[in-house]
């Protein structure tokens, strides 16, 4: 037997793409700059004032319209938008009452 000790095999780490660093702290910015935005826009959040207090109450934007002459069986689209300019909870109960005028 000989006491000889082979020389030991160093196997050098992986190297990785060169892309890599780059990539990181690119992306380790921007999600600092995100998180710097909403930090500022989340402390400067206006306050809201409400039109009536002690209760709720709708606001709509538009209650009249007019579509002119409109044939029997045709179906017509209508959006409404309805904000709550009080201080409480405002909540719509039951379908709204919808009036179909005549005209000739």
């Amino acid at each position: 037997m000989s006491s000889k000790r082979r020389p030991s095999k160093t196997i050098p780490p992986p190297k990785r793409p060169a892309w890599v660093l780059p990539a990181a702290l690119v992306g380790l910015g921007a999600a600092i700059i995100a998180l710097a935005l909403w930090l500022i826009q989340s402390g400067q959040q206006p306050a809201y004032t409400p039109e009536v207090a002690g209760q709720p109450s709708a606001a709509i934007d538009q209650t009249y319209f007019d579509y002119g002459d409109v044939r029997v069986d045709t179906p017509v689209e209508t959006v409404f938008r309805v904000k709550n300019v009080g201080d409480q909870p405002l909540s719509i109960l039951g379908e709204p009452r919808v009036e179909l005028v005549e005209g000739c």
